[in-house]
């Protein structure tokens, strides 16, 4: 999964992570972290949100309302982005939390059934290149800032790896091998590297002559490369003999790309149109990346869309309630989201220090 980093998150947005490196990001800037603790049914005051069999209580809240709170402080930001006017940044950061342990709900539950675990040495991985990237001493602060400890964080690390897993696990098993191979096999450009020769001029007419004098009996990649350096109105590559060295196919306008990859090496293209001119093309080589290798990208590529479709699903499914105190959850966006924004009260809990009465929706005094 590739992260667009961000400054100044909206509410129900997640952390922005530009201030750590691209690898830190892939591992622990997710758009939803898994919750660090999920228990059985429980009786008493309402919890804060029932999925499925499952509650959330306040206390598990609180205590993953801290864990986001130090990662946005991490990134020099507040939990769940700025609060809207009329709003208080405790309620954000609950309505935050709270949607993407729902979220972690499934995960567990997908993990359980299917088998999925992480390895132990990934989660030092993460913890390892978040304090190179932050000094270790910069993170233990942060913590202590709010009574968490390392093991807290290397709970997080682990669901935050279990939540990549199930997701790529989820987007294979809904794609499956044939939609792989046809989007594979549609998308064939991105898998392929080309080095290829071009001459490029003006008009059909010039480029008919040119393909004639370059496929004329004995001519030879010498022939092409005198004549490119001779009449190629592209001539920075013309100087080098219509080079364009090594390149993969997609990165060239379309019509220039698919010509070059249906050669064979040492073969040369009729005229090819493209919003440049004419190019008559010499295939030097081409590799493309074999279908088993690429499924890798090809489910990273196609399993946003697919597992929030799963993930609603699971919501329909499961049933999802939350303690309006808190608020509503968005089956669209997959987040709680505030009852009543101007009224602060309406999703504030554990994070401002309140308790409840067992009421639903109403805070103790």
């Amino acid at each position: 999964m590739t992260f667009v980093c961000r400054r100044g998150p909206r509410a129900h947005e997640p952390v922005d992570w530009c201030v750590v490196d691209s690898r830190t990001l892939r591992l622990i800037a997710m758009p939803v972290i898994a919750a660090a603790f999920l228990a059985a049914c429980s009786s008493g005051p309402t919890p804060a949100a029932t999925v499925g069999e499952t509650d959330i209580t306040d206390e598990q809240l609180a205590e993953d309302a801290k864990l986001f709170t130090f990662l946005a402080a991490l990134n020099q930001q507040e939990c769940g982005g700025p609060a809207p006017e009329g709003d208080t940044q405790e309620a954000v950061c609950n309505r935050f939390t709270l949607g993407n342990m729902i979220q972690g709900t499934f995960i567990t539950d997908y993990a359980e059934a299917n088998d999925v675990s992480v390895e132990a040495t990934q989660v030092d991985d993460i913890i390892a290149n978040l304090d190179e990237q932050l000094t270790a001493d910069a993170v233990d602060a942060e913590l202590e800032k709010l009574d968490l400890t390392r093991t807290d964080l290397e709970g997080l690390a682990n669901e935050v790896l279990l939540f990549q897993a199930v997701q790529g696990a989820v987007a294979e098993e809904e794609l499956g091998d044939e939609q792989l191979q046809q989007i594979y096999d549609d998308e064939i450009l991105r898998f392929t590297t080309v080095e290829a020769l071009h001459i490029l001029v003006d008009t059909e007419a010039e480029a008919q002559d040119v393909y004639q004098q370059v496929t004329a009996p004995g001519a030879t990649q010498k022939t092409f490369e005198d004549l490119a350096k001779e009449v190629s109105t592209d001539t920075q590559s013309g100087a080098n003999g219509g080079s364009l060295g090594q390149a993969v196919a997609s990165t060239y306008v379309p019509e220039f790309g698919e010509a070059a990859v249906a050669l064979e090496s040492g073969t040369i293209s009729e005229p090819v149109q493209s919003e440049f001119g004419w190019h008559v093309i010499y295939l030097v080589d081409k590799q493309v990346t074999p279908f088993d290798e690429a499924k890798t990208q090809l489910v990273e590529g196609e399993q946003g869309t697919l597992f929030n479709a799963w993930m609603r699903d699971q919501a329909e499914t499961q049933g999802v309630e939350v303690n309006p105190k808190y608020g509503n959850f968005d089956l669209d966006t997959l987040t709680v989201v505030a009852v009543n924004s101007t009224d602060p009260s309406a999703s504030s809990g554990p994070a401002d220090g309140s308790a409840t009465d067992g009421d639903e929706g109403t805070p103790a005094p």
